[in-house]
């Protein structure tokens, strides 16, 4: 089991990469991805899904 500060820390960095991303998809507006935008809807919602996740699952020791 993850400890509330690996998670945290985890939680940061996926935070940083996603405004990465966003950051550059929005000054590339030519780049894509080859599949449908649900698919890629559902990966945002996973990715965040998860994000939200290791910011607030440990709460116990």
């Amino acid at each position: 089991m993850l400890s509330r500060k690996t998670s945290r820390i985890i939680a940061s960095a996926m935070l940083v990469l996603a405004l990465a991303f966003l950051a550059f998809a929005f000054t590339h507006p030519e780049a894509g991805f080859p599949w449908s935008n649900s698919v890629t809807y559902f990966i945002y919602a996973v990715y965040g899904a998860v994000m939200v996740l290791l910011f607030a699952a440990p709460r116990r020791k």
